[in-house]
């Protein structure tokens, strides 16, 4: 549907679009700059908490695991399948952001300066797709299901499924589980 006016923008595909702050932000200070963020969001209705990580740190862990799992299936391995082996489950170079494999941006003659990564006006920020999120909790009003003793222990979601956001990892207390209110009395 086109707009007549020229007050109206052309919103159509917004939606669709993951929160640029988020991308930039898992980009920058998450995938390059290797600061793990305690975040909290919200993705079709569920709340989930955790720590974010790299990207570097996530295909890591992946490439460790299968790795593991392979050389269990070999019999008696010569060294020449063990190194076959780690060739092959290497997803390190999988990267999306080419930052978080140490990889050149793009724009290779731009300084590699941290300092001055913001003061370039041409700085090409990476597209993104995901985050990976450490540790993850689905809070629920039962029992929240925590994901921390698993294999892999960190949850890889699409930017774009992400409906909202806050920065800090929720704590779970469990203070709260025996409280009721007083007969009687309205809670506002």
């Amino acid at each position: 549907m086109m707009w007549d006016d020229d007050f109206t923008p052309d919103v159509s595909g917004y939606w669709q679009e993951p929160d640029f702050l988020l991308a930039d932000l898992v980009s920058a200070f998450v995938n390059h700059g290797g600061m793990p963020l305690g975040i909290t969001v919200f993705v079709k209705g569920m709340v989930i908490t955790g720590t974010l990580v790299s990207e570097g740190e996530y295909l890591s862990t992946m490439s460790k695991i299968f790795t593991k799992q392979a050389r269990k299936s070999l019999l008696h391995p010569t060294a020449e399948e063990l190194k076959a082996t780690e060739e092959l489950f290497d997803f390190t170079r999988l990267t999306e952001d080419d930052r978080a494999s140490g990889g050149e941006d793009k724009d290779a003659d731009q300084e590699d300066d941290v300092d001055n990564f913001w003061d370039d006006d041409d700085v090409h920020v990476p597209t993104i797709r995901h985050m990976h999120l450490k540790d993850p909790v689905i809070l629920q009003p039962q029992s929240s299901i925590s994901f921390s003793h698993s294999q892999l222990p960190i949850m890889r979601i699409r930017l774009t499924a992400v409906d909202g956001w806050m920065m800090g990892k929720v704590t779970l207390d469990d203070t709260m589980d025996d409280f009721s209110l007083p007969p009687n009395e309205v809670r506002h």
